[in-house]
Order: structure tokens, then C-alpha cells, then sequence
């Protein structure tokens, strides 16, 4: 299902069973799997040339909130879930907060990512970079939403 006003480019392929809310824009040749959802205001970016650039790909599955944005390449791996209004490129480090351990270019399988941010010494101060950060793994059976919800309601 594809929600006016939305834009899917030419070479871009969006899989069955998916939904691409209003105001979202497919960029050219990126791949959309089978039950993904794209929340309104979206943009995942597009590749039409150097010819033997990477597309972004979205997984089946994954669930992608509100104004987010996915650019350069980057694998949503299946059942992922983005939190509205994370950005991320193929140079961005994305952080898993149990782990410590950095994604560059991918989101792993059944992650939840939010928006976060980190502290960089520049000089005499410091300044916060924009940093996804992986919260947790989906519980395959708790839908997509549930699994953002609960995880952004729980403080330890």
C-alpha cells in the first residue's frame, strides 16, 4: 500500500504486504521488503549512479518510524525497528548500548533503534554528534511498535 502523496523512483522495488505512508520518497533503486512498514515523512535514499553504487535495502519485516531517514547503502536487516526520526548513513556508527559494540552500514536483525547521541571533545569543548543507538533486540513475536514502546518505557 502506497499512501498519497508518496514517491516511489524508478528502479526502486517495494516487496508485497508492505505500506509506505504519506509524504514518503523510495529513492531510485532502493530495495523494500515483504511486510516493511515506511512511517510517514520517511526518506530512504536512492543510488542511480556511480553504477556500482550500493542501494539501500530494507528488510522484510522491519518496521520504519515517522521522519526518519536511511541513506548510503544501509541494510535494514530483517524485523529491525527505527524509532521515528533516527537518521542514519553508511558512516554512521550505530552504538548497542548492552554491547558497546559499532554498526557501520547496518542495522542488525530484530534491533530497536532510537535517536541518541554522543559527547565529542572538539578543542577546548565538547559537542554532541547524532548517534543511533541500539536499545535492544525484538522479541520476534511482540509486533514493532509494542517492541519500541515497552523498551522506551522501561528504566533501569
Amino acid at each position: 500500500v502506497i499512501m498519497a502523496p508518496s514517491f516511489v523512483n524508478i528502479g526502486a522495488y517495494v516487496d508485497e504486504g508492505s505500506m509506505v505512508d504519506s509524504l514518503v520518497l523510495v529513492g531510485s533503486c532502493a530495495q523494500v521488503g515483504k511486510n516493511v512498514h515506511l512511517g510517514a515523512g520517511t526518506v530512504i535514499g536512492g543510488v542511480l549512479e556511480p553504477p556500482n553504487s550500493t542501494p539501500v535495502i530494507i528488510e522484510d519485516g522491519a518496521f520504519v518510524g515517522g521522519s526518519c531517514g536511511i541513506y548510503e547503502g544501509v541494510v535494514v536487516e530483517a524485523n529491525a525497528v527505527i524509532g521515528a526520526g533516527t537518521i542514519i548513513t553508511g558512516r554512521t556508527p550505530i552504538i548497542d548500548v548492552e554491547t558497546g559494540e559499532e554498526y557501520f552500514g547496518r542495522v542488525p536483525e530484530n534491533a530497536v533503534v532510537v535517536p541518541g547521541g554522543r559527547v565529542k571533545k572538539v578543542g577546548n569543548s565538547e559537542i554532541i554528534l547524532q548517534t543511533p543507538l541500539i536499545i535492544k533486540r525484538r522479541d520476534p513475536q511482540v509486533s514493532a511498535k509494542l517492541a519500541m514502546e515497552d523498551s522506551l518505557r522501561v528504566f533501569e
